[in-house]
């Protein structure tokens, strides 16, 4: 099944496009656009808002598993080596 989600900015402006071949690849998308409400989230929320934070990623490791976590940092994109991305040495 061929997928193709086009994210736009009230102004009509394309901010994100995925076109993808399956469902099982849905998770990038979903995982991107978390991303992108966290990232919201977190420019906007009160501190009581914030200290729900740990709860909403802590649902989202239940339903997908730790990898879930790491793939968020990057936009929902596969991560092999996720010390890379962070600059962990």
């Amino acid at each position: 099944m061929y997928i193709s989600v086009i994210i736009r900015q009230r102004s009509g402006r394309v901010v994100k496009s995925f076109h993808l071949t399956g469902i099982q690849i849905f998770d990038k998308i979903l995982l991107w656009i978390w991303r992108d409400l966290f990232i919201s989230f977190l420019s906007v929320a009160s501190d009581h808002q914030r200290q729900r934070l740990p709860n909403m990623l802590r649902e989202i490791e239940d339903a997908l598993g730790w990898v879930a976590l790491e793939r968020l940092l990057v936009g929902g994109s596969a991560c092999e080596n996720i010390s890379a991305v962070l600059r962990i040495h």
